[in-house]
Parts: C-alpha cells; sequence; structure tokens
C-alpha cells in the first residue's frame, strides 16, 4: 500500500484550486512548499501540463513512498474532493482510497469503507470521500500492486476553511484586539461585503446591520464588548 498526503497549513477561504497559476511546465516541477494554504514540500507532487494544453496546469505524482500531514497549528478544513483522471493513453483505469487525518489521527480510512474505493479513468472526473467532517491533511492510498499512483492525475482540488466563532465581540478583523482595523471589517459586514461577520453582530440579531453600530462604537471607545 502507498499513501501520499497533502497537508493542510491555512485555507484561507473556499477555493476551487486549479492550479494554473503556477504557470506551464512539459517536465513537471516539484509543488512550493506552501501554496494556496497548503503545504506541500514533504509531497512528490509536481504540476505539469501538456504542450498542447500550456494554460491548463494539473497535478501528477513523481514517487510512491510520499506523506505527509499538517504541521503544528494547521488549520482545518473540509474537503470536497477534486478532478482526477490517468495520464495513460491504454489502461487509463485506476483506484485509490481517500485517507483523511484530523490532529495527527485518521478520522476516515477508505480502505475501511465498503464503498470507499474511487475509480479513475481517463477523462477527469469529481471524486470525494464519503466524510463530510473538518480534516488538515489528505492520504491517497493505493492497494493491490500500488502502482496506480504513477498515471494519476489531480485538479481542481476542494476545500473550504472550517468557520470561526467569534472569541471577542466587536473584534471584526479576529486579531483579538478591538481597535480602529476593526472598522472597516465593520462596515463591509453591515453593507453585506463580507463573509463572516459573527463579532459584527454586537446586538445578537443574527445579522449584522446599522443596530449594531452604536454597540460597536462604544465598545471600541472602551476597549470592552
Amino acid at each position: 500500500m502507498v499513501i501520499a498526503f497533502i497537508g493542510g497549513a491555512s485555507p484561507a477561504s473556499a477555493l476551487v484550486i486549479d492550479f494554473d497559476d503556477l504557470g506551464p511546465s512539459t517536465l513537471g516541477v516539484h509543488m512550493p512548499t506552501l501554496y494556496q494554504g497548503l503545504q506541500w514540500d514533504l509531497s512528490d507532487w509536481h504540476y505539469l501540463s501538456l504542450a498542447n494544453e500550456p494554460n491548463n496546469t494539473f497535478l501528477a505524482l513523481a514517487g510512491a513512498d510520499t506523506f505527509f500531514f499538517s504541521p503544528a497549528g494547521g488549520e482545518d478544513f473540509f474537503f470536497d474532493g477534486a478532478d482526477f483522471w490517468s495520464r495513460r493513453a491504454a489502461d487509463a483505469n485506476g483506484d485509490f482510497y481517500f485517507i483523511l487525518i484530523h490532529d495527527g489521527a485518521t478520522v476516515y480510512n477508505g480502505l475501511n469503507d465498503p464503498d470507499g474505493r474511487q475509480r479513475f479513468q481517463g477523462t477527469p472526473q469529481l471524486l470525494a470521500p464519503n466524510y463530510t467532517g473538518p480534516v488538515d491533511g489528505i492520504a491517497f492510498a493505493f492497494d493491490g500492486g500500488g502502482d496506480d499512483w504513477d498515471h494519476l492525475a489531480m485538479d481542481n482540488l476542494r476545500i473550504r476553511p472550517v468557520p470561526v466563532t467569534c472569541q471577542l465581540s466587536g473584534d471584526i478583523n479576529a486579531d483579538l484586539i478591538i481597535d480602529a482595523r476593526d472598522i472597516q471589517p465593520f462596515v463591509e459586514c453591515v453593507l453585506g461585503d463580507a463573509g463572516d461577520c459573527e463579532c459584527a453582530d454586537l446586538d445578537a440579531s443574527g445579522v449584522a446591520d446599522a443596530s449594531d453600530l452604536a454597540m460597536f462604537v462604544t465598545t471600541l471607545l472602551t476597549q470592552t464588548p
């Protein structure tokens, strides 16, 4: 059995990572240490593109014994799958199993799931694990001969950050300090232009709006929520 890991460092927002900004490479280049909030340096994932499609960059494995997990302090995220296919022109069928890690423990092992086998073919298809909880590392296990890693390709990696609960009401930018740097994100929340606005809902009405303004100003001036 061969396992290849992707470790999570800090996915900043909901992402479909297509890797195209890494640029073309017909020979393949090892992934950067950190890319899109994920850590890749201990893996054998390489990015590459086809000569006739230089703007379509994807990932492929260049080795078998490649595994690691999130470093200490890595952020949790949800994994919604990715597009997988075979790089072979012939015998383009293969399979693998997802192994999902959280805080150093395996929370999902596709090898133990009767429906865990992920079958890929010559055309890209979205494959996702039968697990919806938070993770901080992703693995792929290959059984049998264990050689399907050498033609597996991956693109459009789908991840979502785990929502962070407000720790300090009025601390919109989540730096644990209520100060002038919270003003702009508060305004953005009130105008509906921001995503995570729990700390801007000072009156606990369920929405950040103009009714929170007076309480925010008081909180800002007194430094107390």
